[in-house]
């Protein structure tokens, strides 16, 4: 296993262009995210619909990367027909006694799924990577440079050395003390989810780790994104779930 990351991403529409308000984004808008951060050298593995597949090699070959591999997947419910089901069952119910009803993650178990997704994508990308590490990366990162105005930046590899544990979680604000149903009823992010960095060989149990946290929720009848799940993750096992600070809103 080479000491480098690959990165681990994924594609799929979920009719984001037909929502209102801040949230609404067309499925060209993602690819035009995807573009200007794809330059990047890292190997990357991508999930994504039959339809997008060829779209997404093409970006890259583009750049000159022929580390891409990229993985259909049919049915976006079969990677979890349980948790797929469990989600909506509790959409229906938990909406209203969110402080937020209106936000995605409260009100659509489709995006939520999505999010979730991540976590089985890292599992089964971690069975074809040849590095000892490997990082999830929204397919929208930095939202085609809300951050990092330059694209030319990420004409680089990106590596590190992780200072602790096994899985990088980037931090943007100060944890709360609170329980987690009022961090839930609020919507509150404390731990980014647009990017996780972990060794490849943690990938298998970060996805057991990270179901069981949803499952947990979703018992208790919340509906919630993966952000509060990394935080639950982190809570349940701070030697293993290392919190670095990020600026990045």
């Amino acid at each position: 296993m080479r000491d480098e990351i690959t990165l681990v991403t994924a594609f799929f529409p979920i009719g984001r262009g037909e929502w209102t308000g801040e949230a609404q984004r067309s499925d060209d808008k993602y690819f035009k995210y995807f573009h200007h951060w794809a330059r990047i050298h890292n190997d990357l593995v991508v999930y994504t619909t039959p339809k997008n597949a060829e779209r997404i090699k093409q970006i890259r070959l583009s750049f000159g990367r022929t580390n891409t591999q990229v993985y259909i997947v049919n049915e976006l419910k079969d990677i979890d027909k349980t948790m797929y089901s469990l989600m909506h069952d509790v959409g229906e119910r938990y909406r209203k006694y969110s402080l937020f009803p209106d936000k995605p993650e409260v009100n659509n178990p489709i995006y939520d799924f999505v999010m979730y997704a991540k976590f089985w994508c890292l599992a089964q990308a971690s069975t074809v990577a040849t590095t000892s590490k490997i990082a999830w990366i929204d397919f929208g990162f930095d939202h085609g440079g809300e951050y990092y105005k330059n694209d030319q930046w990420f004409d680089r590899a990106w590596n590190y050395t992780r200072p602790c544990g096994k899985v990088s979680l980037f931090q943007i604000r100060e944890l709360p003390s609170d329980p987690i149903f009022d961090c839930v009823q609020r919507t509150e992010t404390y731990i980014q989810g647009n990017c996780i960095e972990l060794d490849t060989d943690y990938a298998q149990q970060f996805y057991v780790d990270s179901r069981n946290q949803y499952e947990h929720l979703l018992r208790c009848g919340l509906l919630d994104d993966d952000q509060i799940v990394l935080l639950m993750c982190h809570y349940e096992k701070p030697d293993i779930y290392c919190c670095l600070p990020s600026r990045w809103f």
